[in-house]
């Protein structure tokens, strides 16, 4: 009777274990995905950049607050990001992370819409380059969507993917939390020194900018 007790005690302490390594794994995976989400949105307007800086493409006031609520969007998943840094991330800090890169995406997402709106009319050769045949903030758009439903994915499977504790025992997620981080902060300054030479000391910008509205008064 006792060799049976012993054998189920071990049964169960081993099935303990795996369970607890599983669910270590998909807590990492969580704060990885955070990670991809806030490096993503960066990307995105990386490539903005390249039209603007690279091809002298000037954003107009649409195409700057879809930027804006890109960086709010990574916002969220960087707020999970940090707190992890710290210690434990609770479910109510999880769910607010990837509530703020919902509401976030899908206000963006609007936004993005209605300048696809403004330019559905056949004929209408749209604002600014393509990429692909489409124009940058068709592509906004659909990165909206995408980022709306992978947030939400995580809200549906925050139990599995709340990362918890999960920094605490992974050198490379607390050196890429400070990278992460980092990005983010860039883009966010440099997307705010691009917004103003591009309207210089102005209360609007033009809805077809030219130039850089700073430089111009300046010289």
């Amino acid at each position: 009777m006792s060799t049976n007790a012993n054998a189920n005690a071990n049964a169960t302490a081993t099935a303990d274990i795996t369970t607890d390594a599983t669910a270590g794994l998909s807590h990492r995976l969580g704060l990885w995905f955070a990670h991809a989400y806030v490096l993503g949105m960066c990307a995105t307007i990386g490539g903005a950049y390249v039209f603007q800086f690279g091809l002298w493409e000037y954003p107009c006031p649409m195409c700057l607050l879809q930027r804006m609520f890109m960086l709010l969007s990574a916002l969220g998943p960087a707020m999970i990001i940090a707190r992890s840094r710290k210690g434990a991330v609770t479910t109510g800090e999880f769910a607010s992370g990837w509530g703020i890169a919902i509401v976030s995406a899908l206000i963006g997402g609007t936004v993005s819409g209605a300048q696809v709106l403004m330019h559905i009319k056949p004929g209408d050769p749209g604002y600014a380059g393509a990429l692909f045949g489409l124009h940058l903030y068709t592509w906004a758009a659909i990165t909206f969507f995408l980022a709306a439903l992978a947030a939400g994915v995580n809200l549906v499977l925050a139990d599995r993917a709340a990362p918890l504790d999960a920094a605490a025992g992974s050198p490379a997620l607390r050196r890429a939390a400070t990278l992460t981080l980092a990005v983010l902060a860039l883009f966010a300054v440099s997307n705010f020194v691009a917004c103003f030479f591009l309207q210089g000391f102005h209360w609007q910008m033009p809805g077809d900018p030219t130039g850089y509205q700073f430089f111009t008064d300046l010289f």
